[in-house]
């Protein structure tokens, strides 16, 4: 499930991704705030963290995953991940460059510094 992020910079949006997402949690939680926030300023700052209790996505909704985020490719200013220590945070290291939007990713215990790093664009 999503969970919102309420106290973030001006043009910020965010969410904690906790136990498994389903197609529904993008349908009604992720994806409607992202449009909303690109139909306001035309672009996202994005706050995405892993939560500890995260354990993946339910089948076919990361294959959503993608298309939603190849449909909104350039739509993303800056996107801040954080995530303890591991896969997740190695994979989203590696997109680092391959997509238009700056990427910064950030420890569990450094949330108020990508809060920081978002607001300073």
């Amino acid at each position: 499930m999503f969970t919102l992020i309420d106290d973030l910079p001006d043009g910020a949006i965010g969410f904690v991704a906790s136990g498994r997402i389903s197609r529904s949690d993008r349908d009604t939680v992720l994806e409607p705030r992202i449009e909303t926030a690109i139909e306001r300023s035309g672009h996202v700052k994005l706050l995405y963290i892993v939560g500890s209790d995260f354990a993946g996505y339910e089948p076919n909704s990361l294959l959503d995953d993608a298309v939603f985020g190849t449909r909104h490719f350039r739509d993303f200013e800056r996107i801040a991940f954080i995530a303890e220590d591991g896969p997740y945070r190695r994979a989203a290291g590696a997109m680092d460059g391959l997509m238009p939007a700056s990427l910064k990713v950030f420890p569990v215990h450094e949330i108020e510094a990508a809060k920081a790093w978002l607001s300073a664009a």
